[in-house]
């Protein structure tokens, strides 16, 4: 088999690594505030920069990589010091590949490789054509069953599919990488931001009103970002992987190992019950992807048909009797009587804070609704064989079905749960991830000896 090389932009994601390394030498000088050695910094810095970039190109031309018809990958790196590491088809248990914009128009692919059982992962940066034959080669699709969501279940796909604090962050990391090309669009934006502010605050109080309109800001950006990802999506089974594609700006394609899945998560939150359907996420190895699999209806056979034996835990509230109260409630009852406290204080020495401070405790109540959700319902059962879980994490009680044979136990007790027979069961799944169920009782664990 030939040997192929990497993408130029592997060059590029190198020197990103580095860039403090020629930037030092200007910092130097912004400190000192020595413009005299403003020059010798500058030819230091692009010196620097030259040998990076040069040290950069050696690396691209000495690295190869290449996977024969088994599928086995074997990739090198010979620049002074031989480094190779060789991957198997069957050690695999996810692979993806992301193009995002600018990726796109250099005809590059982001391809990440999550062996099974380990944390570590490997990424490689190839020409889009590489990528789709290597994806191909290790976790080949054939004889598909494809499914592409439409209509309402696309609409569904796309709510469901918003994530506010990624996007959050997505939006900080935006704005700060473009402060220093674009600092006009940033002020113009918090300007429009500023005008609808003072729109709302006729009707409500200024911090109320910023309050009001940061949130909408966010939830567009998050419903618009994970619509992005719901366009040209499509689910696929083979009879060893699954898979999925999407994406309108951010082209992303992700395939799973069916032997290498560790569990199914089902997802429940107010917006699922009011859409009547719930986003499903697969976990294999270490990869935990953001974007559903797909949004099922109860009532529909797909789940199913895609993962075979999927078993819900049972919907009847558990034995509450002896549960400990503070591991659940605790967690937003301080944050939530804080904020009370600060409400109570604020009608008397800042009536302005009074109205933005009851919009934050509501939210951390909100958050104790769903901690008396999780400390109704959380359990771990046996179901058809099948080990099975339901946990409450922040507004999103969690129906977990686990995949994988051998997720390692451990059983935390403190002397108050020793003396009720409960314990905090975690769960620990190949490649790290991990799932823990709180206040469990003992009697109720056959699969463990206490």
């Amino acid at each position: 088999m030939t040997e192929r090389g990497f993408h130029p932009f592997a060059v590029l994601h190198f020197l990103r690594k580095t860039i403090l390394l020629y930037l030092l030498p200007l910092l130097q000088v912004l400190f000192a505030r020595n413009w005299a050695a403003l020059r010798t910094a500058l030819v230091q810095g692009a010196a620097l920069l030259t040998v990076l970039a040069a040290v950069s190109a050696a690396v691209l031309h000495a690295g190869r990589w290449r996977v024969d018809a088994q599928g086995t990958l074997r990739v090198r790196w010979r620049l002074g010091v031989r480094l190779d590491r060789c991957l198997k088809a069957s050690q695999l248990a996810a692979l993806t590949i992301e193009r995002p914009l600018l990726y796109r128009l250099a005809g590059a692919s982001r391809v990440v490789l999550y062996p099974a059982g380990q944390k570590r992962t490997l990424t490689l940066l190839l020409s889009a054509q590489n990528a789709q034959f290597l994806a191909d080669r290790m976790m080949p699709r054939r004889d598909a069953v494809a499914h592409t969501p439409r209509g309402g279940e696309k609409l569904a796909f796309a709510v469901l599919g918003a994530n506010g604090l990624s996007t959050l962050a997505l939006l900080a990391l935006a704005i700060k990488q473009s402060r220093p090309y674009a600092p006009d669009a940033q002020t113009a934006a918090f300007a429009h931001l500023n005008r609808i502010a003072a729109w709302a605050a006729r009707w409500l109080p200024m911090g109320t009103a910023w309050l009001l309109v940061l949130g909408g800001v966010l939830f567009c950006a998050s419903l618009v970002r994970s619509a992005a990802h719901a366009a040209h999506y499509t689910v696929w089974r083979t009879e060893s992987h699954l898979g999925s594609r999407g994406g309108f700006v951010r082209r992303y394609e992700m395939r799973l190992a069916l032997e290498h899945l560790s569990y199914a998560d089902l997802r429940r939150s107010p917006a699922t019950w009011a859409l009547g359907c719930c986003p499903v996420f697969v976990t294999a190895g270490s990869c935990r992807p953001e974007i559903p699999l797909l949004v099922w209806r109860e009532d529909g056979p797909f789940l199913q048909e895609l993962l075979p034996g999927f078993v819900l835990p049972p919907k009847a509230p558990v034995d509450t009797a002896g549960r400990s109260i503070p591991a659940f409630f605790l967690p937003a009852g301080i944050p939530c009587g804080l904020c009370l406290l600060l409400t109570a204080v604020s009608r008397y020495t800042l009536p302005a804070l009074t109205v933005p401070l009851l919009v934050v405790t509501a939210v951390f109540a909100a958050l104790l609704v769903g901690a008396y959700n999780g400390w109704r319902k959380e359990g771990i059962w046996l179901q058809n064989g099948r080990l099975t879980l339901r946990w409450q994490h922040g507004f999103h009680l969690h129906d977990i079905c686990v995949l994988c044979p051998v997720p390692a136990l451990t059983a935390m007790q403190s002397p108050w749960a020793a003396a009720v027979h409960r314990t905090n069961l975690t769960l620990t799944f190949p490649g790290g991830v991990k799932c823990r169920v709180r206040s469990v009782k003992c009697i109720e664990l056959p699969f463990l000896l206490f």
